[in-house]
């Protein structure tokens, strides 16, 4: 993967926004399921993308209004941390299991 890549996910939260480390912003876990469960084998993994914004706007939205089960269309540039032994931007699970990312 490129340093940088652009694209648009569609899924859902399974638990509510957290604020983000600076004024503004938001955290959140996104998990993607696969496109046509029914074409793929039944134990799929779902890919959870640890999200984050810096538009005051869309961080108010998601603070505010987002509840768990809500479906989200996330566009933007997905990066790798810039410190090599934290989690990458996604990591797989069992659909309907625990996200496996760190708390807030």
């Amino acid at each position: 993967m490129n340093a940088q890549t652009h694209l648009a996910i569609d899924g859902y939260v399974d638990a509510i926004p957290a604020p983000g480390t600076g004024w503004g912003t938001a955290r959140f876990d996104l998990i993607h399921s696969p496109a046509d469960a029914d074409a793929v084998a039944p134990d799929a993994l779902d890919t959870v993308y640890a999200c984050s914004t810096a538009d005051p706007r869309i961080a108010d939205v998601l603070l505010r209004d987002i509840q768990p089960g809500d479906l989200l269309r996330v566009t933007g540039i997905v990066v790798q941390p810039e410190d090599p032994d934290a989690p990458g931007p996604s990591h797989p699970r069992r659909p309907g299991g625990p996200s496996g990312c760190p708390g807030p």
